[in-house]
C-alpha cells in the first residue's frame, strides 16, 4: 500500500542487536530529507532511523560504536531503533554510517517540533532591528535547526517532506541563522543554557496559514467534517494542473498590462529631474490617498519626496527604511532603484550604496502598488536614511503623490492555499511522525480569528492526534499578541480574545501542557510583533515547569475563579510561592490612538450584570493569603449593582497592567 503510515514499518523490520559481519554488496539506500549530517537525535528515548531500499535487502547502521540491521520490506521500507537513554550518550558530535552513507555532526540532545504560522516561523533577518549584534556574534556548534518546506497539496500522507523550502540540518553560526525561526533560535538557546544539552529544532510552520491545514483527515472527519469537502473537489483528476496553467497565463498577462499601461514608467516619474508641482501634496498618514470619487484606489500610486543631505554625510554608507508599505513597492533614489518588496508585511530596509547620494537636493521616489486598502504607510514605524555612524535625516510628513494605473482585480483561479484541509499535515507533520522529539511548540491563529469555537474543537483534537506518534510530550500554546486598535467600548466583542481564551481553554483541556501569555507582547500596528526573544523565554520556563522543575515561577498568576458579593466581583487567583500580584509601573504604550501611559493604575477590568453588558471597572488588589497560594481582585462598577460576570484583558490590543512581581504578566480571561 503506496502510502501507509510510516509508523507501520517500525513493526516489521526493525532490529536493535549488534550485527556480526557486513554483507560483501551493500545496497543502496535512501533516506528522509530531514534524517542527514547535523540532526539531532532525542536523548533518553529510543531514536528512529529509517528509509528505502530494494525490497529485501540488508541495511547496516552504525553509530556510537554499536550496529544495527534491518531488512527492507516488500515495499523497499526499513527502519532501525537505536535506544539513546544512556546519559553518556548525550552530546556530540558523532558520526553515522547508514550502508554506504556516512552522515557526520549529529548530536543526542533535546528535539522540538516548532510549528504553527508566521509568528512561529518569522525568521531571524526580519528581527535585525532588536537583535542584530546577537545574531552576528553567536555560534553553538551543540545547537541545530532544520527548517521544513511548506508547500501546500491535496494528496495522500506523504513519507517525506517536501523539497521546496527546505534547508537541511545547520549549526547555530551568524552565516545561518537568517532564516532561522526567531522563537526557534532564542528558545534553542535559552534552553541550552538552563540545560548544558544539545538542541535541535524542527522549524515547520508555514505564514497565513489555517490550523485545517495542519490537521489530518481523520481529525477533520470527527470535528470538522465540512473542510474536507473542499479538499475532495480539489482532489478532482486534473483539476488542479488544468488551473495552474490558466492562471500562470492570467498573471503573466496581468502583470504585462501593469507594467506596459503604467504612465509612471513610460514617463518615467522616477528621476529627479522629472517636474512634480502639479502633483497633490498628501500626508503620508491620511487613510484617503489616492481616493477618487469616493472609492479607494486599485493599482500604482506614485510618491516623490525632496530632502537635502548636508556635505558630511555625503559618500557614507547609508540604509533606507521605509516602515512598512501597503502593499509592494518599488523604490528610486535619485532616479536608481534601491530596493523592492512583493507584499506588506516586511520591514523595508534597503541598502544604498556609498556614491549615489549628493550633496544638497535627493529625490526619493516610491511606486507603490495598492490592492485597495485605506492605509499606505503604516504608523510608528521607521522612515528615514539612515548613514553610518547613527546620523539620519527623518522622511515622514508630506509627500507629493500622483496616481499611476488603475488595475482591477487580479482574476482568481482556483488552487491549493494553506487553508485547505490537511494541505500541510500530509508533507510537513506525517513524514515527521516516526522521529522522536522532547515536545511541541505551537503558534498559530492569527488566521482562525472570528472562527474561536472552531479553533476551540480543532487544537486539543489536534494535539491528541500528533501525540498518538510523538507520545505524551509537553506542549505550549502561544497566545496571540496584542494587535490592532484598542477599543473604548467596553462590550466590544475581541475576535482575537476570543481565539486566546480559546487557546487558554484548550491547554486547560489538555494533559501535559502550557498557556504561553503573549498579550503584552504585541505591537499595534503589526501583526509580527519582533520580542521574539522574551516570547521564547516565557516559553522555556513553561517547558522546564512542565518537564519537573516545581520551584520555578514559569508564569505570571492565573485565574481560579470568581464569587460576587455585596455588589462586587472577588477574582481568585493562584499564585506560586515567591509571587505576588502587582501593578505593572508606569509604562508607554503606543497604540492606534496614540502613546497611553499606564500610570500604574490598575486597569482592563469589565464587569458586567446578568444582562451580559459589561462596563469598565475599577479593580482593586486584595493581600495575598499564602496558606491558600490565592490572591484576590476586588472588581466593582456604580453602573453594575449586581455583578455576573467579569472579564480582564478582553480587546484585540488590550491595555495589560496586572502582572506578577516576578514579571510576567496574567493572562486576559473572561467568567462567562
Amino acid at each position: 500500500m503506496k502510502h501507509r503510515l510510516l509508523l507501520s514499518f517500525f513493526f516489521v523490520s526493525s532490529l536493535v542487536s549488534p550485527v556480526s559481519a557486513q554483507s560483501k554488496a551493500e545496497p543502496s539506500v535512501r533516506l528522509p530529507r530531514f534524517i542527514s549530517s547535523g540532526m539531532v537525535l532525542q536523548r533518553g528515548d529510543t531514536a528512529r532511523i529509517w528509509g528505502w531500499a530494494d525490497a529485501g535487502a540488508s541495511v547496516k547502521v552504525q553509530f556510537i560504536g554499536r550496529k544495527y540491521s534491518a531488512v527492507a520490506d516488500a515495499d523497499g521500507r526499513w527502519s532501525v531503533s537505536i535506544p539513546t537513554r544512556k546519559e553518556s550518550m548525550t552530546g556530540g558530535p558523532y558520526t553515522m554510517k547508514v550502508n554506504e552513507l556516512q552522515l557526520d555532526d549529529i548530536y543526542v540532545g533535546d528535539v522540538w517540533l516548532c510549528s504553527g504560522q508566521s509568528n512561529m516561523d518569522l525568521h531571524c533577518k526580519r528581527l535585525e532591528d532588536l537583535y542584530k549584534q546577537e545574531f552576528d556574534t553567536d555560534s553553538n556548534p551543540a545547537i541545530h535547526l532544520v527548517q521544513l518546506g511548506r508547500v501546500p497539496q491535496v494528496v495522500d500522507p506523504q513519507d517525506d517532506v517536501v523539497a521546496a523550502g527546505f534547508y537541511p540540518w545547520q549549526s547555530m553560526t551568524p552565516e545561518n541563522v537568517g532564516h532561522w525561526s526567531g522563537i526557534g533560535y532564542f528558545y534553542a538557546k535559552e534552553m541550552y543554557e538552563r540545560t548544558g544539552v544539545p538542541q535541535g529544532i524542527i522549524s515547520a510552520s508555514m505564514g497565513g496559514s489555517d490550523i485545517v491545514a495542519w490537521c489530518s483527515e481523520a481529525v477533520l472527519s470527527a470535528n470538522a467534517p465540512r473542510t474536507l469537502d473542499h479538499r475532495a473537489h480539489l482532489r478532482t483528476p486534473g483539476y488542479l494542473q488544468r488551473n495552474a496553467a490558466i492562471s500562470r497565463a492570467i498573471t503573466h498577462a496581468y502583470n504585462e498590462q501593469y507594467e506596459a499601461h503604467d504612465p509612471g514608467l513610460t514617463e518615467h516619474w522616477m528621476t529627479p529631474e522629472y517636474d512634480d508641482s502639479s502633483w497633490e501634496t498628501v500626508s503620508q498618514y491620511d487613510m484617503n490617498i489616492g481616493d477618487e470619487n469616493g472609492r479607494t484606489w486599485r493599482g500604482s500610486l506614485w510618491f516623490r519626496k525632496e530632502f537635502i543631505v548636508p556635505d558630511s554625510l555625503v559618500g557614507l554608507d547609508s540604509l533606507l527604511r521605509l516602515g512598512c508599505l501597503i502593499d509592494a513597492d518599488v523604490c528610486y533614489l535619485n532616479g536608481e532603484k534601491v530596493g523592492e518588496t512583493g507584499y506588506q508585511y516586511p520591514p523595508r530596509k534597503y541598502a544604498v550604496r556609498s556614491n549615489l547620494l549628493k550633496a544638497g537636493r535627493n529625490v526619493l521616489c516610491i511606486r507603490l502598488k495598492t490592492n485597495g486598502s485605506r492605509e499606505k504607510f503604516v504608523k510608528d514605524k521607521p522612515y528615514r536614511m539612515i548613514f553610518h555612524g547613527g546620523n539620519y535625516i527623518d522622511l515622514e510628513g508630506e509627500y507629493k503623490m500622483h496616481r499611476g494605473v488603475m488595475m482591477p482585480n487580479q482574476p482568481g483561479v482556483e488552487g491549493v492555499s494553506n487553508s485547505v484541509a490537511s494541505a500541510l499535515y500530509v508533507n510537513t507533520i506525517h513524514p515527521l511522525l516516526p522521529y522522536r522529539v522532547a515536545g511541541i511548540l505551537w503558534y498559530q491563529g492569527e488566521s482562525n480569528a472570528g472562527r474561536h469555537q472552531e479553533y476551540r474543537r480543532l487544537l486539543p483534537a489536534m494535539i491528541t492526534d500528533w501525540r498518538k506518534s510523538f507520545g505524551c510530550v509537553p506542549v505550549l500554546i502561544f497566545s496571540l499578541a496584542n494587535y490592532m486598535s484598542r477599543h473604548d467600548d467596553a462590550n466590544y466583542p475581541g475576535g482575537w480574545a476570543q481565539m486566546r481564551e480559546a487557546q487558554r481553554k484548550s491547554v486547560a483541556e489538555l494533559e501535559n501542557a502550557a498557556f504561553v501569555n503573549m498579550a503584552d507582547l504585541g505591537e499595534w500596528n503589526d501583526i509580527h510583533p519582533l520580542n521574539k526573544k522574551e516570547a521564547a523565554r516565557r516559553a522555556a520556563l513553561q517547558m522546564c515547569r512542565l518537564r519537573g522543575d516545581k520551584q520555578l515561577i514559569s508564569e505570571g498568576p492565573t485565574f481560579q475563579n470568581v464569587r460576587f458579593e455585596g455588589g462586587r466581583a472577588i477574582v481568585t487567583f493562584h499564585v506560586e510561592a515567591g509571587d505576588s500580584l502587582c501593578i505593572a509601573p508606569s509604562a508607554t504604550q503606543h497604540t492606534s490612538q496614540g502613546i497611553i501611559t499606564t500610570d500604574g493604575t490598575l486597569r482592563g477590568f469589565k464587569i458586567a450584570a446578568a444582562d451580559g453588558r459589561f462596563h469598565w471597572a475599577e479593580a482593586e488588589i486584595r493581600p495575598a493569603d499564602r496558606a491558600t497560594a490565592t490572591q484576590e481582585v476586588v472588581v466593582s462598577s456604580a453602573n453594575v449593582p449586581n455583578p455576573a460576570r467579569v472579564r480582564y484583558g478582553w480587546d484585540d490590543d488590550p491595555l495589560i497592567t496586572l502582572y506578577g512581581t516576578t514579571g510576567l504578566p496574567v493572562a486576559p480571561f473572561t467568567t462567562e
